[in-house]
C-alpha cells in the first residue's frame, strides 16, 4: 500500500512527535542521548584528551538524518519544513525537543537563503522558554563544529537578538532568573558572544539584560532615577537569585531566609499569576513554613513535582512530627483540585510521580564498609539493578497523599480530549502483565511500574477516563474477547481489578483485527507483555492482508510493555512502541489521530 509516512513529509511528521525515528533505538530518547555524549566529549577536549574529529561525526550525522531536514531539502520540498513545524508546535502532541533540533537543522542549509531566514525568524515563535533557546543554540553550535566554523554568524546573533526583544521586561526578568542556564549555556554567554548592542534596544530589554551580565547593584546604580525603571528595578530586586551580589557570603552564612523567599514567592504569584518551583532557590524548599506558604501558589504541574521533593525532606511520611501534619493535609487538598488535573499534567506523569514516591530507593548501598574502602581508593560505586539488591531502607509512604495522587490520575485521565474516530483497545490480562515491570528505557534496570498499571493508565487516557464513546476497552478472553465496561471515574486500581477478574487468554492480532472489522475501528491498539520477532512479523503480514481485503486503513498499534531490543519494520499503518515512559499514550493518540 501507499504509505504516506515513507515520503519524506511523513517521517518528519513522525520524528516531531516521538523524538526518535530509526527503530533501533525505540525508548530511548535519541537527542538527549547524542547531546549528553556531545557535552562530555567536549569535556574531554577541555582537559586536553586528543579526539579525532572524524570519530565525532557518526552520532551527530544519524541525529541530523533522523532530523529528515537535509532529505527534504534535497527533494526540493524546503518549502513546505518551516510551514510544517510552526503548524506542529501548536499541537500538545508535539515532543519539543525534536521541533527545536528541526528548526536548528533547517537553519543550517546555507544553499537555502529563505528556509535559513525563515528558521532564525521563527527561533522567538517556537523557542518559547529558555531550555528550547539554549537546546537550539546547542545544536547549532555542534552542527557548526562538524563543519569546522564558529557558528556565530549574522543570522544567528540576530536570531539571539530577536528573542530577546521578544518578551516583555517584567516576563523577561522572571524567565532570566527563572532558568539562569541550561545545556551548558548561560545567558550572560549567549549575550556576550553574539554581541548584542544593549543601546540600541528598548529601555526595559536594556536594563534586564544589564542586569543579566553585570549584576543587581551596577543595575541600579546605572538606572535608578531614570524615567519608567522603578518597578522593573524593584522586581528584580525581588527575583534576584543572589541576593548578596554586593558581598560575598561568609561560610556557613544563610544565603536565602525564609522571608526573602516568601515575598519573592508574594510577588511574583500577584504580579504573574503562577508560581513555580524554579522560582524558588533550592536550599529554601527544605522549610516546612516555606512549603506552606508556597503550595498553594504553585502551578499544577508543579505541585505535581512538589510531591518527592516533600518526601525527601522526610514531610509526608505518616510517622512523621505532629508539625508537619497541616503541610501533608494542605499537600492533599491541593492535589485535589481542579487546576491541577487541568494544568496538562498526563495520566503517566501522574503514575511515574507515585511509584517514585512510594518507591524512593531503587538502588542502594549494600555494605557500609566496602562502600566506604571504595570511596577511600577513589573508586565509582556501581548501583545494582532492583532483583540483586539485597536490602531496601524501609519506605514510609502516607496512605492519603497515594490516595490523592490515584485520584488526579483519575481526573487528568477525564480531562484528556475525547477522540471522534473508533478506537479498540485489546489488553493482555494474563499474570505476567500484574507482576513483571515495564521498560523505562532505563538502561540500568527497569522501572517500579507493572505492565497492569501501565497498561491501565494507558487505556484511561486514551478513552478520557473511561468518558469516550468511540472508545471500546477489550480483553483477550479464552478464545474471545471480554468488553470491559467503564465508568466515569474509574481508577487504575479498579480496571487492574477488572484485568484479574477476566478470565486469561492468549494475545492474538489476527482475531482483533476482525473485530476491528465488525465494529469499523479506525484503530486497534494491543497492549501486552512482551513483544516477539514473529509476532511483530505475522502482525505486519495479517494487518497488510487486511487492509488489502477490505480495502480499509486501519492502524495497528503493537505496544510491548516490557519489550525491549526488536528489529521494527518500516510501516505506516503499523506503531509498534517498546517499554513505557510519560509519552507513550501521548504518542499512541497521536498516530492513532494521524498525525504521523
Amino acid at each position: 500500500m501507499a504509505t504516506p509516512n515513507s515520503e519524506p513529509m511523513g517521517r518528519l511528521k513522525k520524528f516531531l512527535v516521538m523524538g526518535n525515528n530509526p527503530t533501533e533505538r525505540y525508548g530511548v530518547h535519541m537527542i538527549r542521548d547524542v547531546i549528553n555524549w556531545y557535552q562530555g566529549f567536549e569535556r574531554s577536549c577541555r582537559k586536553g584528551q586528543e579526539v579525532v574529529l572524524t570519530n565525532i561525526t557518526k552520532p551527530l550525522e544519524a541525529l541530523l538524518e533522523a532530523s529528515v531536514i537535509p532529505t527534504m531539502v534535497k527533494e526540493g520540498k524546503a518549502e513546505a519544513i518551516m510551514d510544517t513545524l510552526r503548524t506542529y508546535s501548536q499541537l500538545s502532541y508535539v515532543d519539543k525537543e525534536a521541533l527545536v533540533l528541526c528548526l536548528a537543522v533547517a537553519s543550517k542549509q546555507s544553499d537555502q537563503k529563505k528556509l535559513v531566514t525563515d528558521a532564525h525568524s521563527a527561533v522567538r515563535e517556537l523557542c518559547t522558554d529558555t531550555h528550547l533557546f539554549f537546546l537550539f543554540i546547542h545544536i547549532s553550535k555542534m552542527i557548526a563544529r562538524i563543519n569546522g566554523y564558529s557558528g556565530w554568524g549574522r543570522g544567528l546573533r540576530r536570531a539571539v537578538s530577536e528573542w530577546y526583544l521578544s518578551w516583555e521586561p517584567q516576563r523577561l526578568a522572571l524567565e532570566v532568573t527563572r532558568h539562569s542556564s541550561a545545556h551548558g549555556w548561560t545567558h550572560r554567554d549567549v549575550i556576550r558572544l553574539a554581541h548584542l548592542k544593549l543601546k540600541d534596544m528598548p529601555l526595559g530589554t536594556q536594563v534586564v539584560l544589564h542586569y543579566v551580565f553585570l549584576g543587581l547593584e551596577k543595575t541600579k546604580d546605572k538606572y535608578t532615577g531614570q524615567e519608567n525603571t522603578s518597578e522593573l528595578l524593584e522586581l528584580l530586586q525581588a527575583l534576584d537569585r543572589h541576593p548578596h551580589s554586593s558581598s560575598t557570603p561568609q561560610a556557613g552564612e544563610v544565603a536565602w531566609d525564609q522571608d526573602q523567599v516568601i515575598n519573592k514567592a508574594n510577588k511574583v504569584h500577584a504580579q504573574f499569576g503562577s508560581l513555580n518551583l524554579h522560582d524558588v532557590p533550592s536550599q529554601s524548599l527544605k522549610s516546612q513554613e516555606v512549603w506552606s506558604h508556597l503550595l498553594d501558589k504553585l502551578d499544577g504541574q508543579s505541585v505535581v513535582a512538589s510531591v518527592n521533593r516533600l518526601a525527601r525532606c522526610n514531610f509526608l511520611a505518616a510517622t512523621t512530627e505532629a508539625a508537619a501534619a497541616p503541610l501533608q493535609g494542605q499537600l492533599v487538598d491541593r492535589l485535589t483540585q481542579d487546576d491541577v488535573a487541568a494544568s496538562g499534567t498526563t495520566p503517566a506523569q501522574v503514575l511515574m510521580t507515585l511509584h517514585a514516591y512510594e518507591h524512593p530507593t531503587r538502588f542502594i548501598a549494600v555494605g557500609g564498609g566496602k562502600g566506604a574502602d571504595r570511596k577511600a581508593k577513589g573508586e565509582t560505586k556501581v548501583p545494582r539493578p532492583p532483583g540483586k539488591v539485597s536490602s531496601r531502607r524501609p519506605t514510609r509512604v502516607n496512605p492519603k497523599v497515594v490516595d490523592a495522587l490515584h485520584s488526579l490520575l483519575t481526573a487528568s485521565a477525564r480531562n484528556a480530549e475525547q477522540t471522534t474516530r473508533r478506537l479498540g483497545i485489546c489488553v493482555d490480562v494474563r499474570g505476567t502483565m500484574g507482576t513483571s515491570h515495564v521498560w523505562t528505557g532505563n538502561p540500568v534496570g527497569k522501572g517500579e511500574v507493572t505492565g497492569h498499571e501501565a497498561a491501565a493508565t494507558t487505556i484511561l487516557t486514551l478513552t478520557s477516563g473511561g468518558t469516550c464513546p468511540a472508545t471500546t476497552t477489550l480483553a483477550f478472553s479464552g478464545t474471545t474477547f471480554s468488553e470491559l465496561k467503564l465508568t466515569e471515574g474509574i481508577t487504575v486500581l479498579q480496571l487492574i481489578e477488572k484485568f484479574r477478574e477476566t478470565v486469561i487468554g492468549e494475545v492474538n492480532v489476527e482475531r482483533a483485527l476482525n473485530w476491528g472489522k465488525t465494529h469499523q475501528a479506525e484503530t486497534l491498539v494491543v497492549l501486552t507483555h512482551r513483544l516477539e520477532q514473529s509476532t511483530i512479523t505475522s502482525a505486519t503480514a495479517a494487518l497488510q492482508r487486511h487492509n488489502e481485503a477490505n480495502n480499509t486503513q486501519t492502524r495497528l498499534v503493537l505496544c510491548g510493555l516490557c519489550s525491549r531490543h526488536i528489529s521494527v519494520p518500516h510501516s505506516d499503518d503499523l506503531l509498534v512502541v517498546l517499554g513505557f515512559h510519560q509519552r507513550t499514550p501521548t504518542i499512541i493518540r497521536a498516530f492513532h489521530e494521524r498525525y504521523f
